[in-house]
């Protein structure tokens, strides 16, 4: 590591107070069990010789892929992934079977549009056999490789979503499904007739209702998980869709945390059936009358 740190003369400082790991550069003067190492700042941290790691300078424009990084360690995948997010730039892959998202917390212009779907169709039909390996990194570029290597290895493939509360996996769903869609728009049937891709679609906000409500951080947050199951014909035209919930958090029914609401189709049933005879049969009122609504 001493030859490595002297080569480079750039290490990570581990536990800085703004943050967690910061490159800095190794004091020329540095003796003894610990190296002097200097922030952008010009603040000084003393890191032991046996723990300092030196700095991948790939990772410090940030790349697309972490496997191409010479040093692949805790402070590179972090610094990485921060270096991306401030560009706006969300997704980082790890190899093509993981990606890495962070929710921004804000719209980013054209990330989902109809166009860059399109885009990504355009790119994988010019490479089917790639499937997805030679697309840039997106939720987009993971639906395709999924879909296209259920196509050419006839067999079923899977797509874990995972995340803490608000990391935005139900977005994230919801995009996937999208794309998928996207993909049957060429085989979409005639005569008027909805498509099984376009009802799938709008089925979607119907079935979050009942498990989704709003949180202190989130107000579109499930409260359940969610296994759906899509399924496409020997030519990749999507035939059928079933969704599956699990882990209800029923406790959520009767109460709440502070600045929380009850699920969606509560509030949604009352606004929908404030006047007339259903209202009456029904004994609805508006939803804060009711101690469901807190």
């Amino acid at each position: 590591m001493e030859f490595i740190v002297k080569e480079s003369r750039k290490v990570w400082i581990p536990n800085h107070p703004t943050h967690g790991y910061r490159p800095g550069h190794v004091d020329d003067n540095a003796e003894g069990d610990s190296l002097c190492v200097i922030d952008d700042a010009g603040n000084k941290f003393q890191v032991p010789r046996s723990e300092a790691l030196a700095v991948d300078p790939a990772c410090l424009t940030g790349v697309e892929d972490l496997l191409t990084l010479g040093d692949f360690n805790e402070p590179a995948l972090l610094h990485n992934i921060r270096v991306r997010y401030e560009e706006d730039r969300i997704y980082t892959g790890i190899g093509m079977p993981i990606l890495i998202s962070v929710n921004p917390y804000q719209h980013i212009p054209d990330l989902y549009s109809q166009e860059t779907m399109r885009h990504y169709k355009r790119l994988a039909a010019k490479a089917p056999s790639q499937t997805g390996g030679g697309l840039p990194i997106h939720l987009y570029s993971v639906a395709d490789a999924a879909y296209r290597a259920m196509l050419s290895e006839k067999a079923s493939q899977s797509i874990i979503i995972s995340g803490e509360s608000g990391a935005g996996k139900t977005e994230a769903t919801k995009r996937m499904l999208a794309y998928l869609a996207e993909l049957q728009s060429s085989k979409a049937e005639s005569g008027g007739r909805r498509s099984v891709e376009s009802q799938v679609l709008d089925a979607n906000p119907v079935l979050e209702a009942f498990g989704n409500a709003k949180t202190v951080r989130n107000d579109n947050s499930s409260r359940f998980g969610k296994f759906i199951e899509v399924e496409f014909d020997s030519t990749g035209k999507l035939l059928s869709a079933q969704i599956s919930n699990y882990l209800l958090e029923k406790c959520r029914i009767v109460t709440q945390q502070p600045e929380e609401r009850n699920y969606h189709i509560f509030y949604q049933l009352c606004k929908a059936f404030t006047q007339g005879q259903a209202a009456a049969e029904l004994q609805l009122r508006a939803a804060t009358d009711f101690e469901y609504s807190k």
